[in-house]
């Protein structure tokens, strides 16, 4: 019998051509699939106004009822938008008759306090702390290292800014690969700051005073097989001239495979940092899987800098896949199987359930 599974967005656009190639694989796993915004849904008949995929015609326009499965990939803004659909997600995931592929992490900081729970992480995690008011920035940064700021929310789409001191006097913030402003006042930076208040945390990364610490970028990509086993999908990285926290010098995003970085370092750093990324594997799955329900997909951002240290910057519930496609664009159809099969395995699971328990699979945790 053919099951239902739904992904949603905020927006069609988000990620249309891997959804579409997801669309036309999942016949052969008695997937059908549909899409939708959670805007779509009409709560009074349970009936979404969205699109369903048909065989060489590609999504239609369609009216459906809630799907059996969800495949939640919304990533919210702060706008009129996103305060309307995060009521709707919630019921969503409170309906007995269907049950979410996968969930979101609603408070990133919160996140960061239990890993550092973990003794064998502890070492890889930077100190954080709410951002309540522009003096929490400024204080923090002149202690030396780097600061992070992040949205609390792990679900939204908002960028990180990297923010660091140069010259005992100037407040440099990357706001991403091309932009860099800088501040010489803390008047400045506390006009600047004011947006990030209350829905943001800081990340403090203490590289021991190094001068001109260049930071590389590197995410490792982890997915659930049918029988519920965490595999790597693969590591990719971003070279320092994307990502120096100093450097005024970048250009386009450029993505490679890790074993391009390796072949860059030194011996000794190479394998230092081999070793810490086992350590890392070994804790964090295990973690998510008692934390989170269901979860079929995460992503680890590590900073890795010139001198071998290493940071947990971001663990991502929601990841997105266009650079690590571009590292691996041959593994595009391997992902989509894995996550086809995973949504196949979870429907035979609940054909066992009677809706009345179905309620208890999602867990009381800090991510609801």
């Amino acid at each position: 019998m053919t099951s239902t599974l739904g992904i949603v967005t905020l927006s069609p656009k988000h990620e249309e051509a891997f959804t579409h190639q997801l669309a036309k694989a999942a016949s052969s796993f008695d997937l059908e699939v549909v899409r939708f915004s959670p805007l779509d849904l009409k709560p009074a008949s349970n009936v979404i106004h969205g699109q369903k995929f048909k065989t060489g015609k590609g999504f239609e326009a369609s009216e459906f009822q809630i799907p059996d499965l969800i495949y939640d990939r919304c990533l919210y803004q702060h706008d009129a938008q996103s305060k309307k659909a995060k009521p709707i997600m919630n019921w969503l995931k409170k309906y007995p008759k269907t049950v979410f592929l996968n969930t979101g992490i609603s408070n990133k900081m919160r996140l960061f306090e239990q890993l550092r729970l973990l003794p064998s992480l502890q070492p890889y995690l930077p100190v954080c702390s709410l951002l309540t008011k522009p003096s929490d920035l400024i204080n923090l940064v002149r202690k030396g290292g780097y600061c992070k700021i992040q949205p609390l929310s792990q679900q939204h789409a908002a960028p990180s800014c990297f923010i660091s001191l140069r010259d005992k006097s100037l407040i440099t913030v990357q706001l991403n690969a091309k932009q860099i402003i800088t501040f010489s006042h803390s008047e400045e930076v506390e006009r600047w700051c004011k947006k990030y208040i209350g829905r943001s945390f800081l990340q403090f990364f203490n590289t021991n005073d190094q001068k001109d610490v260049i930071f590389n970028e590197i995410r490792i990509f982890l997915i659930k097989n049918s029988q519920n086993q965490w595999n790597s999908m693969g590591i990719h990285t971003k070279p320092s001239v994307e990502n120096s926290l100093l450097s005024n010098t970048q250009n386009s995003i450029h993505v490679v495979a890790f074993d391009h970085y390796l072949n860059s370092l030194k011996p000794h750093i190479k394998e230092l940092l081999l070793d810490d990324i086992a350590s890392i594997q070994s804790s964090l799955p295990a973690f998510i899987d008692k934390t989170f329900s269901p979860c079929i997909e995460f992503a680890i951002d590590l900073l890795h800098t010139n001198e071998g240290r290493l940071f947990i910057s971001n663990v991502r519930s929601k990841p997105g896949r266009s650079s690590f496609l571009k590292a691996y664009p041959e593994r595009e159809s391997q992902l989509i199987q894995t996550i086809l099969e995973h949504a196949k395995s979870m429907m035979a699971e609940e054909k066992e359930v009677p809706y009345e328990e179905k309620t208890l699979h999602h867990r009381s945790s800090f991510s609801k």
